[in-house]
C-alpha cells in the first residue's frame, strides 16, 4: 500500500522533493489532483511512497525543509 508523504500546490516543489527521494533510493509516485482548466488555482499534487518507506521519506523531507 502507498502512503502520502508530501502535498503541495507547486509542481516545482513537488519535483524537488521527488528528486530528493529518488536520490536516496526511495521509490515515489506522483498524484496530480489539480484541475487542468485552472492550472495552479485548484487542487494539489501529492507524493506517495510504499508504506515501508514512509518514515525514512518523511525524515528526508523534514531535514530538507529545515535546511532550506
Amino acid at each position: 500500500m502507498n502512503t502520502k508523504v508530501y502535498s503541495t500546490k507547486s509542481k516545482v516543489q513537488l519535483m524537488g522533493i521527488k528528486n530528493l527521494l529518488d536520490s536516496e533510493g526511495i521509490e515515489c509516485f506522483e498524484l496530480d489532483n489539480s484541475d487542468s482548466s485552472y492550472a495552479g488555482l485548484f487542487g494539489h499534487y501529492e507524493l506517495l511512497v510504499k508504506e515501508s518507506d514512509e518514515k525514512k521519506a518523511k525524515e528526508f523531507i523534514s531535514k530538507f525543509q529545515s535546511e532550506n
